[in-house]
Parts: C-alpha cells; sequence; structure tokens
C-alpha cells in the first residue's frame, strides 16, 4: 500500500487556525502553533496529499479576509482546473515561468481589479475574489525571529511570493507559453 500524508483537522481546529491567519494580517497576532504546523504543512505538501483540512482551513480563510495589497498573480498550470478550486498563485512571473518549464497555461489575475467592488457588495464571510498573501505570513515569521519555521521554509519559499486564491476564470486571463 502506498503510503501518503494524511492531515485532519477537527472543525474548531480548522476555525481557529482560519482566524488566527487572519489576525496574523489584520491585527498583527503571533502565529499559533497549530497554524505555524498548518502553513508548513501546506508548503511541504505537493498537490496530489492536499486534503479537506487544507482546503476547508483556506476556504474560512478567503471568505473573511479581504487583503489589503493587489498585487497582479500568476499561475502556471498543464490545464485550467475547476472554478472555485483553491490553490496556489505566485506574484512573480519568473516564478510561474519556472514551474510551469515553458509548457502549459499562465493564469493572470490583476487583483486590484478583481477586488475594486469585493467590499461594497459581501461582508466578511461572503468574500468571492479574495486572495491570501501566504508571503507576507513569512516575511512577518522571518522579521519576528522565524516563529519556529524552518530555515528551508522561511528562506526557500519566501522567494515564490505565494499567495492563496480560488480559480475564477471569468475573472482571469489565460496565456499559453511558447517557446522562442
Amino acid at each position: 500500500m502506498k503510503e501518503t500524508f494524511q492531515y485532519r483537522l477537527s472543525k474548531d481546529q480548522k476555525r481557529e487556525i482560519a482566524q488566527n491567519l487572519i489576525d496574523i494580517l489584520q491585527k498583527g497576532s503571533v502565529i499559533s502553533d497549530q497554524s505555524r504546523v498548518f502553513i508548513s504543512n501546506w508548503i511541504l505538501t505537493g498537490h496530489r496529499e492536499k486534503r479537506r483540512a487544507f482546503f476547508d482551513v483556506w476556504d474560512m480563510v478567503l471568505k473573511n479576509y479581504l487583503p489589503i495589497t493587489r498585487p497582479i498573480l500568476f499561475r502556471a498550470c498543464k490545464r485550467i482546473g475547476t472554478n472555485n478550486r483553491i490553490v496556489s498563485f505566485t506574484g512573480r512571473l519568473e516564478s510561474a515561468r519556472r514551474f510551469s518549464e515553458g509548457q502549459g497555461l499562465l493564469l493572470i489575475c490583476d487583483t486590484e481589479e478583481n477586488l475594486k467592488h469585493e467590499d461594497r457588495f459581501y461582508e466578511p464571510g461572503e468574500y468571492k475574489n479574495t486572495f491570501y498573501p501566504l508571503v507576507s505570513v513569512l516575511k512577518r515569521a522571518k522579521e519576528m525571529g522565524g516563529w519556529r519555521f524552518s530555515e528551508t521554509v522561511l528562506t526557500d519559499y519566501i522567494g515564490e511570493d505565494e499567495y492563496i486564491m480560488r480559480i475564477n476564470r471569468g475573472n482571469m486571463s489565460c496565456l499559453k507559453w511558447i517557446e522562442n
């Protein structure tokens, strides 16, 4: 039998982690041990091993967190996934190019445009087009002495400039990589 990573959380743990992730960026809170483990597991787990516990937490975060920054985000993929699927994006085109190895598709999302009216039409708990700047948490952790993240996570993954967001094909552009 093939062993896969099984990450499970209770409903209360999911709510606590989601609220802590929001509070880190909105209130300047310190990360909880559960949230640190959650982020480390998210970063170090391959896409085939990500299970419901991860997506339930991110779903709560994305419905309740309205980011202040509004970067252009990129995602390299072989094919466009299902609408509303929660995935990682990057704020660096070079990272997306490296992940794609010059093949497949490039999704581009202008978050400034997507979030222009989010706070006018939706309340916390109802947000539809938000994203979570995971890189901001890692940068803050590094500034605050590491928050017990491994050096690998802090050093290697800050450079990936990772953001968590739902795929919404209606709000994104899709391009195909071509060779020069």
